[in-house]
Order: C-alpha cells, then structure tokens, then sequence
C-alpha cells in the first residue's frame, strides 16, 4: 500500500494516521504502531526539511513477521551541521535507529534526486503460535 502526500509540515498528521491506521488493521500490538509511527514521521519530517522534494511518498508492508515502511522523496538531502545544544534537532537517526529493527536511508544528490528511507520493524511470534522466520 502506497500514498503520497504534499512535502509540507502540514501533512506529517495525516502521514502519522495513514501509517496507524494500516498498522492496525493489521492488528500489530500497540507498542509496535507506535515506534512503527514515530520513526515514520521522523524519517517523512526529515524529508520536509532537509530535501527540496514536492512530494513525500510512504510505503507500508507487511511479509511474514516484519513491517517494512519506505519514506521516499524526489528531492536532494542537504545536510546541516546539528547544534542539538542549540536547537533541540539533530536527533532524528538515532530516533528511528532506536525505534526500529533496520535503517537504511540512501541520500538524494544532485545527479540522482530522491531519499530512500527504509524501516523494519520485526515483530514478536504470538504466544504459542508458529513463528514465521525460518531456523
């Protein structure tokens, strides 16, 4: 399932619901929906403010025991130097990195535009069922 919403502040409440809302029709467990969706709006706000990017596209799947969310962009990710001392940014990788199971972000650069953010979350086997990963 995908979406793609306006590169505007404006739009992180709407890519927050539409990331909560496909994570709990799948029924993942409440702690879960709610790293799954921070370290999303983390990664979409990332997008807003360090891309030129007109659009932000969120992918949502699940397969087997993990949820993948793709935050893309079409822009060119410009890094700033982080004063977190200063500004309270600059803390949004190690956001997600603590949020999720596997980051992966590939920058947008002049030559090839467009930021790739990956999050997995892996989640935990029902008690007493079957877990899907393979021994």
């Amino acid at each position: 399932m995908s979406r793609t919403f306006r590169a505007h502040p404006s739009a992180l409440h709407e890519i927050r619901s539409f990331v909560r809302d496909l994570s709990e029709s799948q029924g993942l467990p409440g702690p879960a929906i709610d790293d799954i969706v921070l370290a999303a709006s983390e990664a979409a706000a990332n997008a807003i403010v360090h891309t030129n990017s007109s659009s932000v596209e969120i992918r949502w799947r699940q397969s087997g025991d993990a949820i993948e969310v793709q935050i893309m962009d079409r822009g060119v990710f410009r890094r700033r130097v982080a004063m977190p001392e200063f500004d309270g940014h600059g803390r949004g990788i190690p956001l997600m990195t603590a949020l999720v199971d596997e980051l992966f972000i590939k920058e947008g650069t002049p030559r090839r535009p467009g930021t790739i953010v990956r999050l997995v979350k892996l989640m935990e086997p029902q008690a007493g069922g079957p877990s899907a990963r393979a021994v």
